[in-house]
């Protein structure tokens, strides 16, 4: 069946934060901080290594040498001054907002749980590759990313809530389209593009890491149209 295995990503996702939510009451603040902090940690390392991967590359002689980066500061750029334009967070807060006053009983956390979660979910070359795939019917990646996002959501919903349950919906829409277009995909977007959209997707995770330290706060949710920017800039010479 096509599209099986977006239908369990979602699933997963659900199930995850269901779980992480009835363990959300009992779970003392000092161990949210705890969390939260390991949360951060392993975005951040988990953004690192995308960037690394797609970014490094060695020659017959062992040594590396990096690529992409000025796709990536262009992709950033202009991916952040559209996400600005269109103002993307805006339309986040509002579903936030309506998740919190109906279904969340005022947490304002759902807003931020539903982008995090989103952002966490969707960026990496998983959920690009392993939706084509699922159109071609071989569901096997993301049923591995499933499990991995299932995991990940409870641990997110044991502190945001309800928010991240959402993300699923962000995750199947997202995943969906390579799904519905997996045959035109293949030919349209060259494994550079893809690895590229890794690129962006893998550093604007990291930026969730320092939203979940508290160190500083970035509108993570303007960045997202900079993961499709390499689309856009796919001809040019980077």
């Amino acid at each position: 069946m096509i599209g099986l295995g977006n239908i369990v990503n979602a699933a997963l996702i659900i199930a995850g934060s269901g779980l992480g939510m009835l363990f959300k009451k009992g779970i003392p603040e000092r161990f949210k901080k705890i969390i939260f902090t390991g949360s951060a940690t392993a975005v951040f390392f988990i953004g690192v290594t995308g960037v690394i991967t797609a970014s490094l590359t060695a020659n017959k002689e062992g040594f590396l040498s990096s690529s992409y980066m000025m796709g990536l500061l262009l992709c950033l750029v202009l991916g952040g001054i559209v996400g600005e334009l269109i103002r993307i967070d805006r339309f986040f807060d509002k579903i936030g907002e309506k998740l919190s006053s109906k279904l969340a009983k005022g947490e304002g956390s759902a807003a931020e749980g539903f982008v995090t979660a989103s952002i966490v979910f969707c960026a990496g070359a998983m959920a690009i590759v392993g939706g084509m795939n699922d159109g071609m019917g071989d569901p096997s990646m993301l049923y591995t990313k499933g499990v991995i996002d299932g995991i990940t959501s409870m641990i997110f919903a044991s502190v945001y809530g309800i928010g991240v349950m959402f993300s699923a919906v962000s995750v199947f829409v997202y995943q969906g389209i390579f799904v519905l277009l997996s045959g035109v995909a293949t030919r349209f977007l060259p494994e550079l593009v893809i690895n590229q959209m890794s690129l962006v997707g893998s550093a604007v995770m990291m930026l969730i890491a320092f939203n979940l330290w508290d160190v500083k706060k970035f509108n993570v949710a303007n960045m997202i149209p900079a993961v499709f920017m390499p689309i856009v800039l796919m001809w040019l010479p980077l």
